[in-house]
């Protein structure tokens, strides 16, 4: 699902079925229009944000090579790392060491495995989680959160409360084995 469709969604939501309508027709947004597109954007990227880090990690594995120093920089990496699984090297486990930017290994070249964290979006991108339970997680989030920023605490506990209903179904259909929910603040 891309991330305009998303929007699109969300638009509508939060009762803004008009700048979905104009956008659908192929129309830019001006004026509060513009800001209401551009603070729903950064409410999908942080949803997406959310759920890859706490409901539906993204899992990567990649070679990397170092210079003499043995070292492996963050910045050199596909994604932004999360939570690093493990580090390989001739298809061993070797030990490594968190470092500020970077990793220390014993090694020239690693196979790393990681959680991680999506880029930031556009609106021509497609979203990581799209296909994710019924497809609109990630809409029903960035609506609550948009509602949140915009001081509508009603409205926001509404799409909140379908948000992580919507997760906790897509959880429970996906084989993740054992689950411990983050704190949700009530």
């Amino acid at each position: 699902m891309s991330i305009r469709d998303i929007l699109y969604s969300a638009l509508r939501r939060i009762g803004r079925e008009d700048i979905a309508i104009d956008m659908e027709g192929g129309s830019e947004p001006e004026g509060e229009a513009a800001e209401v597109v551009q603070t729903l954007i950064y409410c999908i990227n942080a949803t997406e944000d959310e759920l890859a880090r706490y409901y539906f990690p993204l899992k990567c594995t990649e070679t990397l090579y170092s210079s003499e120093n043995k070292i492996f920089y963050f910045a050199d990496f596909l994604h932004t790392p999360v939570r690093i699984l493990n580090v390989k090297s001739g298809g061993k486990e070797i030990p490594y060491e968190l470092q500020t930017n970077c990793i220390a290994a014993d090694a020239q070249k690693i196979e790393i495995t990681y959680f991680y964290t999506p880029k930031k979006k556009t609106l021509e991108d497609e979203s990581q989680f799209g296909e994710t339970g019924d497809g609109y997680i990630t809409a029903l989030g960035a609506a609550a959160e948009y509602c949140l920023i915009c001081g509508e605490a009603s409205m926001a506990e509404v799409w909140e409360t379908r948000y992580r209903e919507a997760i906790d179904r897509a959880r429970k259909k996906s084989d993740a084995g054992a689950y411990i929910p983050p704190r949700r603040w009530i």
